[in-house]
């Protein structure tokens, strides 16, 4: 149990014993004795103190008794009311911690990552037990363990409707299950299409808008079955497959990067400093990719990716900024920010907390490159060999950031003294920035980080801002 979860049921339990707890407060400490048996033991525990305590306490006359200020008595309850209370909260709390039939109940939320919760109607906390209902998830990601064997990773933005031990209904977003020996049939229905798991690891995607269905396998043999009619087809290893309306769709050989994204909102810029964007007269922006070939391209996001396989594709994004505004004036301060975006391409459970770091091209030669005429091989500092590195004496770190696992969306970047002595310190007044990320997947077919370019139709470029002395 972590500290703040501790100090929240000792804050709670305390309030119950001073009988002070509203509805809402009851409700969510019924909820964490429910959900875990370290949380009973520790309520156990601060119950038969509290009443120790007490007892303590009781003074050995009844001249001391009327010395107790009337304040205290309020506050206080009597010894046997305290004695009491204490005894009957330690004994539910003793018969919670044994286990209990859980009617309805077939899964556990074994943890999550960074999540946000909408409207359900499911307890969402690590450790809780699950039955028949509805999980909304907005944001990170939260892993399901079905008693059946069975092992559903959720991905935000997602809904996932649990029937059974062996059943569940995704109504948009993206799962990824394994599933375990015994629990062969495990079946994640769609709007378009059944999924049928016969022992296997594999991903399934729905549209949030058209509800259509893609289904990969990366290991095993599923099952792609039309509910209507119950034609199907199966799916093996490194095979995917889209189901769009009453056809089944064809069979393709890839793992690589296949989920959708949502529209993100826009980000209001701050009116406090003097910015300048990759989108200004001579600035510009672009990203680059080395490996296989690949058909997820974009023109409005600038990619990010460190591929498991050697051979990639690796995705690194170059950022230039024209400083002839800024003129000779000092630089105080600066940040770089970058508006992260869903790429709707690849699985974020197959990659942890992610680094990213920000460099700084030190040779002004390498700042004359155009976007459209710019691939792996051309682009400035790059090391061909890898999906991170620059070529040695080239560049220098400015500095890193972390997104947490299933976060995709958001405003991150750099900021302070190395960012600021770069700017100053250029002499061409042109300044360019490469990104890239550091962490590696964990499984291929892995997430693709991005954000938004020069070119996004709503969202800010990156964005250098400057307070000059």
């Amino acid at each position: 149990m972590k500290e703040t979860e501790r100090d929240e049921l000792l804050e709670l339990a305390n309030s119950y014993l001073e009988q002070s707890l509203s509805a809402d407060e009851a409700s969510r400490l019924e909820a964490i004795l429910k959900g875990s048996e370290e949380a009973r033991r520790c309520f156990v525990d601060f119950t038969h103190d509290h009443a120790a305590l007490h007892w303590e306490q009781i003074p050995a006359t009844n001249n001391e008794i009327e010395e107790f200020s009337e304040y205290r008595a309020r506050r206080l309850p009597t010894m046997w009311q305290t004695l009491a209370a204490a005894a009957i909260i330690s004994l539910l709390a003793l018969a919670l911690v044994k286990p209990q039939p859980k009617s309805g109940a077939f899964a556990t939320m074994a943890r999550t990552a960074a999540a946000r919760w909408e409207s359900g109607n499911l307890p969402t906390m690590d450790g809780a037990r699950l039955g028949t209902g509805t999980l909304k998830l907005v944001r990170g990601l939260a892993t399901i363990q079905f008693d059946s064997g069975a092992e559903v990773i959720l991905e935000a933005p997602a809904e996932l409707e649990l029937v059974d031990a062996m059943n569940c209904v995704l109504a948009r977003g993206t799962a990824v299950a394994e599933v375990s020996k015994g629990a062969e049939g495990f079946t994640i229905k769609t709007p378009t299409a059944n999924v049928i798991d016969h022992g296997t690891r594999f991903a399934v995607n729905v549209n949030p808008q058209t509800g259509g269905t893609q289904t990969q396998v990366f290991d095993g043999l599923v099952e792609v079955e039309l509910p209507v009619t119950g034609e199907s087809i199966e799916l093996r290893e490194g095979q995917r497959n889209f189901v769009a309306g009453q056809g089944l769709g064809d069979v393709s050989e890839s793992l690589e990067e296949a989920t959708w994204a949502p529209t993100p909102t826009l980000r209001h810029r701050d009116a406090d400093w003097i910015t300048l964007t990759t989108g200004d007269p001579g600035s510009d922006d672009a990203y680059v990719w080395g490996g296989e070939p690949n058909d997820h391209v974009s023109d409005e996001l600038l990619l990010l990716k460190n591929s498991k396989d050697m051979k990639g594709p690796h995705r690194k994004s170059y950022l230039r900024f024209d400083l002839s505004r800024i003129g000779d004036r000092e630089i105080e301060t600066a940040e770089l920010s970058l508006r992260f975006v869903p790429t709707g391409w690849g699985l974020a459970s197959h990659l942890d907390d992610s680094e990213f770091r920000v460099y700084g091209i030190t040779n002004d030669k390498f700042d004359d490159w155009s976007a459209g005429m710019m691939d792996w091989e051309s682009a400035p500092a790059n090391d061909l060999s890898s999906g991170t590195e620059l070529l040695p004496n080239t560049a220098t770190l400015l500095g890193n950031f972390t997104l947490s696992q299933g976060i995709q969306s958001g405003s991150f970047g750099i900021r302070g003294d190395k960012l600021k002595a770069f700017l100053n310190s250029d002499k061409n007044r042109e300044a360019t920035l490469v990104v890239v990320r550091t962490t590696m997947e964990n499984h291929g077919g892995g997430l693709v980080h991005a954000f938004a370019s020069a070119r996004h139709s709503t969202l800010p470029a990156p964005t250098l801002s400057v307070k000059l002395r």
